[in-house]
């Protein structure tokens, strides 16, 4: 079985069973060969928030380990990234095929992102259910 990816931090936030967890980006992301993919490289600090049954067993302030199958976090950055690039590329192609000028083909673009990235809002909470992060206390 592969390794999970794993990020260190802290919880600075318990609601409900919500519990949001500011993660340190260490060094180690450097050698990470999923760190472009999961976009921790991107920022030194980042807010993520959890579900969690359990959220009642953490405090704000508590150090804890967020881990995430490689599977999973491909997943994750297959709906964030690679779906929206070929939509992207796709309405371009078919907006240049039809005649359009550039600046359509190219707002068309643009447009169709915005209605994947709308409408992947909209599924959420399945995805949410979907993409299981797992919570442990250091």
């Amino acid at each position: 079985m592969e390794k999970p990816i794993e990020h260190k931090g802290r919880v600075v936030l318990v609601e409900g069973d919500r519990i949001d967890v500011e993660m340190t980006v260490e060094g180690a992301c450097a050698t990470c060969k999923a760190a472009k993919a999961c976009g921790m490289g991107e920022s030194r600090d980042k807010v993520v928030s959890l579900l969690t049954a359990s959220a009642g067993l953490y405090e704000v302030g508590d150090e804890v380990m967020v881990s995430i199958e490689r599977k999973m976090g491909i997943k994750a950055a297959t709906y964030a990234y690679i779906f929206p690039f070929f939509i992207m590329v796709a309405v371009l192609l078919v907006m240049f095929e039809a005649g359009f000028s550039e600046t359509a083909a190219g707002l068309s673009s643009l447009g169709a992102i915005a209605v994947y990235y709308a409408v992947l809002a909209c599924f959420r909470h399945r995805i949410e259910r979907d993409i299981i992060f797992k919570l442990r206390k250091i």
